[in-house]
């Protein structure tokens, strides 16, 4: 794993950076990257033990962070969550709304939707209703799933993703970037959660037809993030980023 230093792309150090779904993938990486950058961490997930290991590495590594387990489809807990996050020092700045249910998640269309961008949009409102005065720039991740191809999944599942992706582009404009939200669309990435499904002999055979020859790996998708976050991405508004490694536009 490749954790990358931002602090040079504009962040104040000791601003604060919540990140949901930290405990795992994508926002994991995303966590100790904007950790090594300057910025204090409010790690958000489901996961008491994961998201208590990601903080543990934050701190070892002299960077200040702090465990907030939250199930984000429980308002109260999404408030709590808040309330917490503003025990840690400096300005709640900058949001990762990246927790999310695995797409091999049995749901129904309508339950999906609900909990995907149902949570992404309680989350996000808290952010802007809360921190008005200091809330500088959001990521939401959505998936290629939906949003630019079609894949083997559950139904929910690009129906979400293609909806988170609605959403950002709408308060994007809604709130005339105050803050700034910005969209990603990770292809195949290589996860805990989706580790073994990648170590099979049939995606492996996928893979080979990929123009990279590989998935991405959780910090490749975390340092587009990172750059999106920060102000050095300040013209950056509303946009939907594939983070695929060109698969999406491969034609034969």
């Amino acid at each position: 794993m490749t954790i990358y230093d931002f602090s040079q792309l504009g962040f104040r150090p000791g601003d604060v950076a919540v990140v949901t779904g930290a405990g795992n993938g994508i926002g994991r990486s995303v966590a100790l990257m904007l950790a090594k950058s300057g910025l204090n961490i409010a790690a958000w997930d489901m996961e008491k033990d994961a998201v208590n290991e990601v903080v543990g590495e934050v701190e070892d590594a002299g960077g200040t962070a702090r465990a907030i387990v939250a199930d984000l489809n429980v308002p109260a807990q999404i408030q709590e969550a808040w309330a917490q996050s503003r025990s840690l020092v400096g300005s709640i700045r900058y949001l990762c709304n990246n927790a999310g249910p695995a797409s091999t998640t049995p749901l129904s269309v309508a339950e999906g939707a609900s909990i995907a961008i149902g949570s992404y949009a309680a989350v996000f409102e808290s952010f802007v209703e809360q921190h008005a005065e200091t809330a500088e720039s959001s990521t939401f991740t959505a998936s290629v799933a939906g949003n630019f191809m079609v894949g083997d999944t559950q139904d929910w599942y690009p129906a979400a993703k293609a909806g988170i992706a609605g959403y950002t582009r709408h308060v994007a404009v809604k709130f005339k970037g105050r803050p700034r939200a910005n969209c990603v669309a990770p292809g195949g990435t290589i996860t805990r959660r989706t580790a073994a499904a990648f170590a099979s002999e049939a995606v492996k055979e996928r893979l080979r037809q990929h123009p990279l020859g590989r998935a991405a790996d959780a910090d490749e998708v975390a340092a587009v993030i990172c750059f999106l976050l920060s102000p050095a991405a300040s013209y950056l508004n509303g946009v939907l980023i594939p983070v695929d490694g060109g698969s999406t536009w491969k034609t034969s």
